[in-house]
């Protein structure tokens, strides 16, 4: 069965893939046949002209990275990953070079805010499990980058104490791990005054 040949040569590799992905490793497929696979359930349609294999094991920050190209998590859903903030990102929100777009998967909601390729820096890999699965990879801002963004990229949401305070970050961890040399360091590369202020002035907020 071609099916079985396709995901066995490309499930570690390509968990999620394109029929362009198919071809460049040798297979040629029909869209009655990706259909007829979605159908039976031996692959998920994400849209885009990409799928997932069912069987794949994929955390939901790889899809992000993959759904739209290239992208990294950040803002709240990066600063609840690493417990800077008490309230639960229900949505797994990215920064992209490409447009502004939201992207529905099943009962997952993907944000993607654009960003100039000039502020396109800060991220690192992450891996969730010790088996090198690909599926389990994926681009993720530093906490730092993670909160320039936010403030960057949301700027009516934190211009006051009542704004930070409202936001519920975990404070005491920001004041004890974070690299604020750093965090003003990435946003010397945004060029934005106004938004140097405002990460000048949440520093100053929770210090005092």
């Amino acid at each position: 069965m071609k099916y079985l040949d396709i995901k066995n040569s490309l499930i570690k590799l390509k968990p999620i893939f394109s029929v362009k992905d198919l071809e460049l490793a040798g297979f040629k497929v029909f869209p009655y046949q990706l259909s007829k696979w979605v159908k039976d359930g031996y692959i998920k349609r994400l849209g885009a002209g990409l799928y997932l294999f069912s069987e794949a094991e994929v955390v939901p920050e790889f899809i992000a990275n993959r759904l739209r190209e290239p992208s990294y998590i950040s803002l709240e859903y990066a600063l609840y990953y690493y417990n800077l903030t008490v309230d639960i990102s229900f949505h797994i929100t990215s920064v992209t070079t490409q447009g502004t777009k939201n992207i529905i998967v099943g009962d997952k909601t993907f944000f993607y805010h654009h960003v100039k390729p000039t502020i396109f820096d800060g991220f690192v890999v992450k891996e969730i499990s010790s088996h090198k699965n690909v599926g389990q990879r994926f681009y993720i801002a530093t906490p730092e980058k993670a909160l320039v963004d936010l403030f960057y990229l949301k700027p009516n949401i934190f211009k006051s104490i009542d704004d930070f305070e409202e936001a519920r970050f975990h404070e005491e961890e920001m004041k004890e791990s974070f690299d604020w040399q750093g965090v003003f360091s990435l946003a010397s590369l945004y060029k934005n005054k106004s938004l140097e202020k405002r990460l000048r002035d949440f520093k100053e907020y929770l210090f005092s």
